[in-house]
């Protein structure tokens, strides 16, 4: 659906899933037949869900989109902030839908990696001048791929 950074799902009018793709998948936490068994109050953070009841009822009732910062809760029960765009769809005998455009607000969390001290090498110790430094400190690059 879209390219990665984003994920997409879209819902009914009562905000059960109809479409999700893998992004939003991966983002959540959950495989796509649990996710598609989900709705929109479902994932969202009980202390966010007052604050995005008024505006899927303004969107609902006047096709007003919006944007929202908001917890939701991962398949694991951790919490992870998003950002959604959400919008109105309304297929051709009118029946209205949500679209939602779904990223994190933070990077995902890397673990610290350790910093290690790399020993120079005899031979290049010597041919260094009087008082450089005798070791460079790099960090070993986290496993996975980097965001």
């Amino acid at each position: 659906m879209i390219h990665e950074g984003f994920g997409q799902i879209t819902s009914d009018e009562r905000g059960r899933f109809t479409g999700v793709d893998r992004y939003a998948c991966d983002l959540l936490g959950y495989d796509m037949p649990a996710l598609l068994r989900r709705s929109i109050h479902d994932i969202t953070h009980p202390d966010d869900r007052a604050s995005s009841r008024p505006l899927l009822d303004r969107l609902r009732h006047h096709g007003e989109p919006f944007t929202i910062t908001k917890r939701c809760l991962r398949a694991d029960g951790t919490v992870i902030w998003v950002q959604d765009y959400v919008s109105l769809l309304r297929d051709a005998r009118g029946r209205a839908s949500f679209s939602a455009l779904i990223r994190p607000v933070l990077p995902v969390p890397v673990l610290p990696v350790p910093v290690l001290p790399v020993p120079v090498p005899p031979a290049a110790a010597r041919a260094m001048p009087a008082g450089a430094p005798r070791g460079a400190e790099i960090a070993p690059r986290p496993p996975g791929p980097l965001h």
